[in-house]
């Protein structure tokens, strides 16, 4: 099994990290520009604070350039820390994991990873973001197309993922968190070979793991996980997968049909065995074909056991879609608050005027003065 740890930065990192350690016990650090948000972190995990020189911070108010300032301002005590490098120094892989619309994750992790790529080369760096709801706020928005722009020409030859929180609009806001932050728990789980049994068949090690998941680009990730022989009765093990490719959390597939190359692992019972075919040409014709191909696969000999499926995709296109979908939104919301700027009631009546009368009338009433307020916050 890889070696593999997650740096969680941000309050979406952080309980991606915090997840991760305490389910899969995976060695994690948490980063924030908040003292307050990381003590909600649980005691036994790790804790960085980015500040100024001064070692204060109080968060970067979703403002990616007070993060990266932060940033600057401690990173040269943050690489040098013994528990980071001893941190770093063991992995194979490390992951480093933010939401892309707030302030300190989406202004911290790239240039993180740019960072700890160069300080570590001999430890394998994946940038995992998550995007925002197409609902939410004008900055959450922004930042992440600031953050895309910094991924695909600053880090042009990063391995990477993408989730999208999108992908489950209409539902609570705490609920999508759990839900993605979990299945990125379990993909990680699945890229440091959990699920690679001995076996005497086809099999992916760590070095065809490695391989297979360092190519430049976007890595995604489909589980099938404990289902039971009966379930592929009205459905096929593939048909499963492009669902899964569908419905999950990451951001949807680019239909460029461009892979670089798969890898299939199965722990599937004899039967399942004999009827799945790992060559998966039926999904291959919904992603396109790779380059390279990896299979693992594994029988279950005792019976009752659930099946599992994972297929891992990687070297895939940018998000065009998706970026051209957050752009339209970008576009949508800075229309309506140019027009609600025009429709402003309050241009229409002379605050001026009345503040002058408001203010003659208060003349005679103590020491109250009206227009030396109102002028305190500026002329209106």
């Amino acid at each position: 099994m890889l070696n593999v740890g997650i740096i969680g930065i941000g309050n979406a990192g952080n309980q991606v990290a915090t997840i991760a350690n305490t389910e899969l016990s995976i060695p994690v650090i948490a980063i924030n520009s908040s003292e307050k948000d990381l003590e909600t972190v649980p005691s036994g995990i790790p804790k960085k604070l980015i500040s100024d020189t001064e070692g204060l911070s109080e968060g970067a108010g979703k403002d990616r350039k007070l993060a990266k300032k932060l940033l600057q301002d401690s990173i040269e005590n943050f690489l040098t820390s013994e528990d980071v490098v001893e941190f770093m120094d063991k992995l194979d892989f490390c992951f480093i994991v933010s939401s892309t619309g707030g302030g300190t994750g989406s202004g911290v992790s790239p240039i993180m990873t740019d960072i700890l790529s160069k300080r570590h080369p001999d430890t394998n760096i994946i940038l995992i973001g998550i995007l925002p709801e197409s609902e939410e706020a004008l900055d959450a928005q922004v930042n992440t197309l600031e953050y895309l722009n910094e991924l695909y020409k600053a880090l042009p030859n990063q391995t990477y993922m993408l989730y999208d929180n999108d992908k489950y609009a209409g539902q609570p806001t705490y609920q999508i968190m759990e839900k993605v932050n979990k299945e990125i728990v379990g993909d990680i789980d699945v890229l440091r070979c959990s699920y690679n049994y001995t076996t005497k068949y086809n099999s992916i090690d760590n070095r065809d793991m490695t391989r297979l998941i360092t190519f430049p680009g976007r890595i995604v990730v489909s589980r099938l996980e404990n289902f039971k022989d009966k379930d592929c009765d009205t459905k096929t093990i593939e048909e499963m997968l492009i669902d899964n490719l569908k419905r999950n959390s990451h951001v949807e597939i680019q239909r460029d049909k461009k892979v670089m190359a798969t890898g299939v692992i199965t722990n599937l019972s004899q039967t399942l065995n004999e009827e799945f075919n790992n060559n998966i040409p039926n999904v291959r014709e919904f992603i396109g074909s790779p380059v390279h191909s990896f299979n693992h696969i594994y029988v279950n000999e005792e019976r009752g056991i659930g099946n599992n499926v994972f297929l891992i995709i990687s070297g895939l296109s940018p998000i065009n879609d998706r970026i051209y979908k957050i752009s339209d939104i970008i576009k949508e919301m800075e229309e309506k608050q140019r027009i609600m700027e025009e429709e402003n009631a309050l241009s229409s009546v002379d605050l001026k005027g009345l503040t002058d009368v408001i203010s003659d009338k208060g003349k005679d009433q103590g020491e109250l003065n009206l227009k030396n307020i109102f002028d305190s916050f500026g002329s209106l």
